[in-house]
């Protein structure tokens, strides 16, 4: 499952012709540093929050003004580059205009993602600081290289079921085909609502009453409408929820450790879910908010087996 997820305008900044290819590609020490920083916070992410063993990092593509860097397994020493023009040839022969980009390759088994300087220059800032959000956006992606391998055991041979071309498959396939459904809109609204409500009640059993009921709007609302031919929504549903869900979350523990700026559950929670815009992330988060809450260890389950995704999960943590 190929993904290429643009985060924010994309911005064409040419380099200069005239300039020798040797002298383009030295990459600025901010970002050099960044890169560098950034990498091994995921490296400690995976065992401290996800409870999950190192691995090896994939192959990085990192992108700034002038140049594509390669990164072997993440590694910076040794690392490769070829300049560009203003669009970027990735590992896999894709070529992304340059701008703010941050994505993982399920296909490619890379990752890709513009430095701070390009990000920058674009204008993109964060009231938690650029370098902080961009730290939280590659452990959102660098995760999604974790969960491939299960998303697509899930989700062999539910696109094409629905007509969905492989070009149309992203975590958004949902919100882009029933969001013009007013009266789908507003049940997917109450149903993400509860799970928030869920998420900062003042007691468990609070929390646990409240998840029941998200869990029986979920099942409503997959009921009547994912039926038929789409039937096979309800599969792309339950791993975006899935997958996007614990990329926001964990955003959400950057943002509350004390090297992403300790900043309050509040504070933290606004600044990941950015207005709710995107469904899957936004619902996803609170589901998962909630799983976190009250299912003990569920990262083991949810990376061990592709069937313990969003609902079954949620299941789990209301005591089914």
């Amino acid at each position: 499952m190929a993904r290429h997820t643009a985060i924010g305008a994309a911005v064409l900044l040419t380099a200069c012709a005239s300039t020798p290819a040797w002298a383009q590609c030295d990459m600025d020490e901010d970002d050099r540093a960044w890169l560098a920083q950034a990498l091994e916070t995921w490296r400690g992410a995976e065992p401290r929050w996800l409870g999950l063993a190192p691995q090896p990092l994939p192959t990085v593509a990192a992108v700034d003004s002038q140049c594509t860097y390669l990164l072997l397994r993440g590694e910076i020493e040794g690392m490769t580059a070829e300049p560009h023009s203003g669009v970027a040839t990735l590992p896999d022969g894709a070529e992304v205009p340059l701008g703010p980009i941050s994505f993982a390759s399920g296909e490619g088994g890379y990752f890709a993602m513009s430095l701070p300087s390009v990000w920058r220059a674009a204008g993109v800032s964060s009231e938690v600081g650029l370098e902080r959000m961009m730290n939280g956006v590659l452990l959102h992606e660098m995760m999604h290289i974790r969960q491939t391998e299960l998303a697509n055991q899930a989700l062999t041979g539910k696109s094409s079921a629905v007509g969905v071309s492989d070009d149309e498959l992203t975590d958004d396939i949902v919100q882009d085909r029933f969001g013009g459904d007013a009266e789908y809109v507003a049940a997917w609204s109450r149903e993400r609502d509860a799970l928030f409500a869920s998420a900062g009640a003042t007691d468990d059993s609070r929390a646990r009453d409240l998840a029941g009921e998200a869990l029986a709007m979920m099942r409503s609302r997959r009921a009547s409408w994912f039926t038929g031919e789409k039937a096979g929504f309800a599969v792309m549903d339950d791993v975006f929820l899935t997958m996007e869900g614990m990329g926001q979350w964990l955003i959400y523990q950057y943002f509350l450790s004390p090297e992403g700026g300790g900043h309050a559950s509040s504070d933290a929670l606004r600044a990941v879910r950015r207005n709710g815009r995107w469904w899957s992330q936004d619902e996803g988060l609170a589901l998962i908010l909630v799983v976190d809450r009250l299912l003990p260890d569920w990262q083991q389950r949810a990376f061990r087996d592709p069937d313990w995704r969003a609902e079954r999960l949620l299941a789990a943590a209301v005591g089914e």
